[in-house]
């Protein structure tokens, strides 16, 4: 009797073995945080910006716009802006534009200094902003209607007002070579199609049955767009116009990050853990989840395909970087 219970004990020792050895690797590995002192409250938006090498953060709970160094993974500095959400990076003018509340405005700061150098006041609350290098131009939405504010980031005004059919305006993405804008509009379910050398709405794509829009990302070497919505992340062909795969993933997803030599979405969902999708052409394959402080706000750097979050824990932030296991 003593033997078969060895030889059983044995057995089961070998199948858990196995099981361990056969068990997929996690997608990314955690890296130390960053602390980021004097600093507390919620994130917005962050972004990477590689030609400084930095993460820049829309540090709405502390009302500043904060720079991290990547390489040296070292606080930089909180940039007094007042409220902010989203920050865009200009290398010719070597300028980053953040978009600034209580009033609403956009906020200029000196990339080299990290001073305040100006601001354009905006007639309402903003939220997401993006730059285009082709015009010179800065979009920036309006937190309160779904509109898009066109601004001369030199003339310091808007210059157009890109109107879309709905409410809750969230992210955008730029598709360089085809000239077009993709806006995420919430309150419609679609994505609205901006033709970027005449400032106007050529297309509509319903999401349906997938609502709520937020984070998205254009994935150039298949010609597709990632859009996460409330429970699913879709993907949607940009040449037919429709949705041809979703996955799924946490369902507070709010921003995401897509690393296009990998082929990885990374969907940060406030829920303890980042939902991971490996993307091929018109296809999602969700990956292992990988545990996290409950960031909402996620960027990829695409240089070392280190993964970043940013968030407050116990009024103490960090910027945590996440190795990308291959």
């Amino acid at each position: 009797m003593k033997t078969n219970f060895a030889i059983l004990a044995g057995f089961l020792v070998a199948i858990s073995l196995n099981a361990q050895t056969n068990a997929p690797t996690a997608p990314l590995t955690a890296g130390e945080p960053v602390p980021m002192p004097g600093t507390s409250g919620g994130f917005d938006f962050i972004r990477v910006d590689t030609a400084n090498d930095r993460l820049i953060c829309g540090h709405e709970g502390n009302k500043t716009f904060d720079v991290v160094d990547l390489a040296a993974k070292k606080f930089l500095k909180a940039v007094p802006t007042g409220t902010s959400q989203d920050g865009a990076f200009n290398p010719k003018r070597n300028e980053y534009y953040v978009s600034g509340n209580d009033p609403g405005r956009m906020v200029i700061v000196d990339a080299k200094t990290l001073a305040v150098t100006g601001e354009v006041p905006l007639p309402a609350a903003s939220d997401i902003i993006g730059f285009n290098p082709d015009t010179g131009l800065v979009h920036e939405c309006n937190d309160t209607a779904a509109e898009q504010w066109l601004i001369d980031p030199v003339a310091k005004k808007i210059v157009a007002t890109i109107k879309f059919d709905g409410k809750n305006l969230e992210d955008m993405a730029f598709d360089a070579k085809k000239k077009l804008m993709y806006q995420a509009v919430k309150g419609s379910n679609i994505i609205g199609v901006v033709d970027l050398a005449s400032n106007n709405i050529i297309a509509s794509w319903p999401l349906a049955p997938d609502k709520g829009p937020h984070g998205i990302a254009f994935v150039p070497e298949f010609n597709d767009l990632l859009v996460a919505c409330a429970s699913n992340l879709v993907m949607v062909n940009c040449s037919s116009g429709k949705v041809v795969a979703t996955a799924p993933i946490g369902a507070r997803t709010d921003e995401m990050a897509y690393d296009a030599d990998l082929h990885r979405a990374y969907c940060a969902t406030r829920q303890h853990k980042i939902s991971v999708i490996q993307i091929s052409a018109d296809k999602l394959a969700p990956l292992p989840d990988v545990a996290d402080e409950n960031a909402g706000d996620i960027a990829v750097d695409p240089k070392t395909h280190t993964v970043w979050v940013a968030y407050d824990k116990g009024g103490q932030c960090f910027a945590q970087p996440f190795t990308a296991n291959k």
